[in-house]
């Protein structure tokens, strides 16, 4: 239980961060329509659409001859997108009838920035192959990006049908509604993404992060830690568990966040000054915080039955 003390030191913290701390990419995604008491800011999956290639860049020549799905895939996996894109360009148009060559489309514009094309693409596979569950998942992400979010929920209500065992499916559900304000059904899609796959990280943090939003911290802490457990080395994760436990007030174990995140990217600059704040607050005592069995805590929650109660330390 925290003491009246900290409980006010709280208070005046949260004044503080929500000056101090804004959103970056997202990774994430989407602005909340409810503010946490300490401003967050929102994370960002892996899978998000990547900013457009700075021009220079080196231009593969055009492929001569029949263009090779192996040898756009090769420069696709390679990181070579522009030249994965070219050759997928060719490649649709000798083989206009391969759903996988529009895919393959998709994908490539997408890593240039080319939302239009991969959008084109996309919509051409699942003309193509409506049953195309990658072509599906992959144009919501781009829809994300777009903020049309009822057309990627669409979309993946269809993925999800075709493929129910999805986890990729239940996390993207759970940043579209997130982004509409509708945390309640992002943290269902979110915790169904977990029960699948209980190595989700991404989806621990992005439930962490709805939870923050809608003010209720303690129980933020369990997916944080247990995201933090798995990849130390993700300075966001670190950053967002600093969030909760500052907002609970635990602000020796929040600084030691703050500086894991500092450690895994020396320039995250919201670190810093969320590091710089807590350190300004005067504790007397504080219980240690145990992060492996907060983690376990939540792992635990996840095997309880919906309507039980995990008590939270």
């Amino acid at each position: 239980m925290r003491s009246s003390s900290q409980i006010t030191a709280t208070l005046l913290i949260a004044a503080v961060a929500a000056v101090g701390c804004s959103k970056p990419d997202d990774t994430s995604s989407s602005k909340s329509q409810s503010q946490p008491t300490a401003r967050i800011t929102p994370v960002s999956k892996t899978d998000e659409l990547p900013k457009p290639l700075a021009k220079g860049d080196a231009a593969a020549a055009k492929p001569a001859g029949p263009a090779s799905y192996a040898d756009g895939e090769s420069a696709y996996h390679a990181g070579k997108y522009s030249d994965a894109k070219r050759i997928f360009e060719q490649y649709t148009k000798e083989k206009p009838g391969n759903a996988w060559g529009h895919y393959m489309l998709g994908l490539a514009s997408w890593k240039t920035g080319d939302s239009k094309q991969a959008e084109s693409a996309f919509e051409e596979a699942l003309r193509i192959d409506p049953k195309h569950v990658k072509s599906l998942m992959n144009l919501s992400r781009v829809l994300i990006e777009q903020k049309r979010f009822d057309d990627a929920i669409d979309k993946l209500t269809k993925a999800g049908e075709l493929d129910p065992s999805s986890a990729d499916v239940h996390r993207l559900l759970g940043r579209s509604y997130a982004a509409q304000g509708k945390f309640d059904h992002a943290m269902d899609a979110y915790r169904t993404a977990i029960a699948m796959d209980d190595k989700d990280v991404w989806s621990m943090n992005n439930l962490g992060l709805a939870l923050i939003q809608k003010g209720r911290f303690d129980e933020a802490v369990l997916p944080l830690a247990r995201a933090v457990e798995l990849r130390k080395d993700v300075a966001i994760f670190q950053n967002n568990l600093g969030m909760a436990l500052e907002n609970t007030g635990r602000f020796t174990a929040a600084a030691e966040a703050y500086k894991a995140t500092l450690a895994a990217d020396a320039n995250y600059a919201k670190a810093q000054l969320n590091l710089t704040r807590v350190q300004a607050v005067k504790v007397s005592s504080e219980e240690p915080f145990d992060l492996a069995a907060t983690a376990k805590l939540f792992v635990e929650s996840m095997r309880a039955p919906a309507d039980a109660t995990v008590v939270v330390r």
